[in-house]
């Protein structure tokens, strides 16, 4: 547990994808360490404090992630067009303004 701090400010930015998983494996691992119970309670919080930032890390990563994928859309004439996901997501949500 020593090099977790260390590593904290390393996980101010979003992993990539390749990252993401890394980022996964620690957060699972960090969740054993602390269901085992036998961390003090300096480095219980040290763990958590670490925890979360890995979370918002996996969150911004899978939101980044989102925005990428694009859904193809076919048009009237039977053409593909693409269309980014958020915009395609957008429709569903905004559906109750019609």
């Amino acid at each position: 547990m020593a090099g977790k701090k260390d590593t904290a400010a390393a996980a101010t930015k979003a992993p990539s994808l390749g990252g993401f998983e890394k980022s996964l494996e620690e957060l699972e691992q960090l969740v054993r360490d602390l269901e085992q119970g036998e961390l003090t309670l300096e480095q219980s919080l040290t763990t958590f404090e670490r925890g979360v930032g890995l979370t918002r890390d996996c969150q911004q990563a899978l939101k980044s992630a989102e925005q990428r994928v694009e859904v193809l859309i076919q048009s009237g004439d039977g053409s593909l067009e693409t269309r980014p996901f958020l915009e395609q997501s957008g429709q569903s949500n905004q559906s109750s303004d019609s």
